[in-house]
């Protein structure tokens, strides 16, 4: 086993696809299935299955997946730190940030790249995350921070972290803040929620149907700062991010609640153009904002979870539609 081996099974995990993983990689899909199969020998495991929708990992595919992530993460953490003290790193990069994530990581993401690598610049423009993946496929970013991803052309992806959502009432009416709420208290709540598409209403629905619960959804907006303000107001409760009201619950105008029994949780996702391979300050940017946001999960627990499954979440984009329109964009 070697580190190229398990970079190939990487991205053939993502792009659940042999031709378009050899593709990337600059190698006849032969000479791809030959690396793989050299693999599973040495193994002696089956580690892909073929089926009707492609490829997929096996139960030791899926194994083996996790630490190679684990593994690669760190080889990528250590070559962006030693080009980093040899100079190597310089230029621009134009990084896209949906707003509760610019919220949530702006400051330390500016504040530590000084330190670790001083002579990148960089530009943030911030968007909402269909918008960003446009931006990604069209070459106007050079890499973004998305929720919920689509399986876009030009599109590369990868599964960051899973963001818990939260229950959102006026500091007039709460009681205490912090803490949890079962989803059934919830939607025994008047609700301030945007309307579909918007991937918050999506989760709300798709979690409630199974429950056999019916939301009470008596205003639907999808101005996320009119909705923030008017819950200020304490018309009704809402389910928001938390970098979505962190400031209001600093100041203490908003509750908030972490939504439990069952949680409600969205995905975060790395994007960059599948057209060209990064260059690289770009993977060295990569790999220190990968380990930013993980130095951030740990600070943030109750918010940002590790994705405990990342073949389950790369296996629910390649089931995701596109995105119909932008008004269902998730910040």
């Amino acid at each position: 086993m070697d580190i190229r081996q398990l970079r190939y099974l990487t991205l053939i995990d993502e792009t659940r696809n042999l031709t378009r993983a050899a593709e990337r990689l600059g190698l006849s899909q032969q000479a791809l299935g030959q690396q793989i199969r050299k693999l599973e020998q040495e193994l002696q495991v089956s580690l892909l299955v073929r089926h009707s929708r492609g490829i997929e990992p096996t139960e030791a595919g899926r194994i083996l997946l996790g630490y190679a992530q684990t593994v690669l993460a760190q080889i990528d953490e250590a070559t962006a730190r030693l080009k980093a003290l040899s100079g190597a790193v310089e230029g621009t990069i134009i990084l896209g940030l949906t707003p509760t994530t610019s919220s949530m990581l702006a400051g330390p993401l500016v504040r530590k790249l000084a330190v670790d690598l001083p002579k990148l610049r960089l530009r943030i423009t911030e968007e909402m995350s269909p918008v960003l993946m446009e931006w990604i496929a069209a070459d106007r970013l050079q890499m973004a921070l998305a929720y919920d991803v689509v399986n876009l052309s030009g599109l590369r992806w990868e599964p960051v972290l899973e963001e818990a959502l939260f229950f959102v009432e006026s500091a007039q009416r709460g009681k205490s803040n912090g803490g949890t709420i079962t989803f059934a208290e919830v939607a025994a709540h008047s609700l301030l929620i945007p309307g579909q598409p918007d991937t918050v209403r999506r989760l709300l629905d798709e979690t409630a149907a199974p429950l056999g619960i019916t939301l009470n959804i008596p205003y639907e907006l999808q101005s996320v700062a009119m909705l923030r303000d008017l819950v200020v107001q304490d018309i009704a409760a809402t389910v928001m991010p938390f970098g979505a009201i962190r400031k209001e619950v600093e100041a203490g105008t908003l509750i908030a609640k972490r939504i439990v029994d069952p949680p409600v949780h969205r995905q975060l996702f790395i994007i960059h153009s599948d057209r060209r391979p990064l260059s690289p300050s770009e993977h060295a940017f990569k790999t220190f904002l990968l380990s930013l946001i993980r130095e951030e999960t740990t600070r943030w627990s109750d918010i940002w979870i590790p994705i405990p499954r990342r073949a389950d979440a790369i296996e629910r984009v390649h089931r995701r539609g596109a995105w119909k329109t932008r008004t269902g964009a998730s910040g």
